[in-house]
């Protein structure tokens, strides 16, 4: 993610990912929001929280505002974009398309928002409700269109849209052509990604990465979908199919934290489940519990002094110590084994493929 890759004193922070609605109008098969649906507690976050959270805005360059849920479905969105932009911060979040009517895409324009992503996971309409279960793909890319007309209109290239496209065996051979609607529409990236939370046995099969070099039939839609980028002019930027552990993940806990809809504050949404006390996993091929991981609430603390206490600053500490000692992505397989065993993650981290680089 490039608007995680920034740095300044004045602003230690590269992001605060913030939950602000659990609910969901979708039921996508490998969502929390459907698979724990009978235990999955819908809410929304107050305004008072929120606030607690924006306390500490002036020490962070980038606000996220999506964490389980679907964003827009918040009725103070706007408020929260307008209070994170006040402070001086870059805001973005990620949407199902849904509710981006033109009455949301002019308001977002003029609030000034810096990054908008877009989910989909196919190029057909079947392939993509198949996944996205409860989504229109073409009454999706009519908004999408409208809102990337109505921007142009604007002169103006922000919010920068990002069209994220989830990779699965199934829908891989689309790719392509996912790039040439993004495309289409006006968007400014395709980022393919993959299915970094595998809740159960069954949803297995939708992971298209795994330990073994990718197959040829992935290799060669990733060629032509690079190919179709350089015809259209759109980037595009796949995450790797193959394992590799890393120093530090993407969500990188060292800069970023994560606050869920209750105030709870963990390292990152991978580590948080609504309501939930324990994880469900998958990890290479192996059902697991991961316990989730939290350091407290805002509501109850400070977020600074919560990202200080002793068991946050343990929790870092370990990372640090990879990125000084291990520069694991920087290795060969056998060193990097035999450093990762020297400096292991946390427990809660070392089933989570964000760890590997996928």
């Amino acid at each position: 993610m490039g608007w995680l890759k920034w740095l300044d004193p004045a602003r230690p922070f590269e992001a605060f990912q913030i939950e602000v609605t659990s609910r969901c109008n979708l039921k996508c098969v490998m969502c929390p929001v459907t698979v724990l649906a009978e235990h999955w507690p819908a809410r929304d976050m107050t305004w008072e929280t929120f606030e607690r959270v924006a306390a500490a805005f002036e020490r962070v360059r980038w606000v996220h505002l999506q964490g389980w849920g679907e964003p827009l479905l918040h009725r103070r969105l706007f408020d929260m974009i307008e209070r994170a932009k006040s402070a001086g911060c870059k805001v973005g979040f990620t949407t199902n398309g849904t509710r981006l009517t033109a009455r949301a895409g002019a308001r977002l324009l003029e609030l000034g928002l810096d990054l908008m992503a877009v989910s989909i996971a196919g190029a057909s309409p079947a392939t993509h409700a198949a996944i996205r279960v409860g989504s229109d793909l073409a009454k999706l890319a009519e908004n999408l269109k409208r809102f990337l007309r109505l921007r142009g209109e604007r002169g103006n290239p922000l919010p920068k849209v990002e069209v994220f496209y989830l990779m699965t065996p199934a829908n891989l051979a689309e790719l392509p052509r996912a790039v040439e609607l993004a495309a289409q529409l006006g968007a400014d990236e395709l980022v393919a990604t993959n299915l970094d939370y595998v809740m159960t046995g069954g949803l297995d099969a939708l992971r298209a990465y795994s330990g073994s070099p990718p197959a040829r039939a992935c290799r060669e839609a990733l060629d032509e979908a690079r190919a179709a980028a350089r015809r259209t002019g759109i980037a595009f930027r796949p995450y790797p199919l193959q394992f590799r552990e890393m120093a530090v993940c993407d969500l990188n806990p060292l800069k970023i934290l994560f606050v869920s809809g209750d105030g709870s504050v963990s390292p990152c949404v991978y580590t948080s489940l609504a309501g939930q006390s324990e994880m469900p996993r998958v990890f290479k091929g192996r059902p697991l519990e991961a316990p989730t991981v939290s350091f407290g609430n805002v509501n109850e603390r400070p977020l600074m002094e919560i990202w200080q206490s002793a068991p946050y600053r343990e929790f870092r500490g370990r990372f640090a110590r990879r990125v000084a000692g291990a520069g694991l992505a920087m290795l060969g397989a056998a060193a990097g084994a035999a450093a990762a065993e020297e400096l292991p993650a946390p427990q809660a981290c070392r089933t989570c493929p964000k760890l590997y680089g996928v």
